[in-house]
């Protein structure tokens, strides 16, 4: 592909983008996806799931990417997880063992 052939075809897709943005019938692909409602995590949830998962406090903290702080107030109820924390708390609630098959911990 030549550089004016690549050129075009950006030129091509971005003026489709816009025809679709602007409700123009377009031949533009696109795909509706309906995401699940973040779930709610209660102090006791997520020590259940820590538990659930044989995890130390600091060793759940290392899985989440937060400090130690974070986890101990999650269990306390003084906070509460929110956006990609409880996203992750509800893909490891459906599938605990999740972190061991990716590699991510190990037990």
């Amino acid at each position: 592909m030549t550089e004016d052939q690549f050129f075009n075809d950006v030129q091509k897709n971005l003026n489709q983008a816009v025809d679709h943005a602007k409700g123009k019938p377009s031949k533009a692909r696109t795909k509706t996806v309906e995401v699940k409602e973040l779930a709610s995590f209660t102090a006791d949830d997520v020590k259940a799931l820590r538990l659930q998962m044989q995890l130390t406090q600091r060793s759940f903290a290392a899985l989440m990417g937060v400090s130690i702080k974070f986890i101990e107030s999650w269990e306390r109820g003084i906070n509460h997880p929110s956006g990609s924390a409880s996203r992750l708390l509800e893909i490891l609630k459906n599938e605990p063992q999740l972190a061991e098959k990716q590699g991510i911990i190990s037990v």
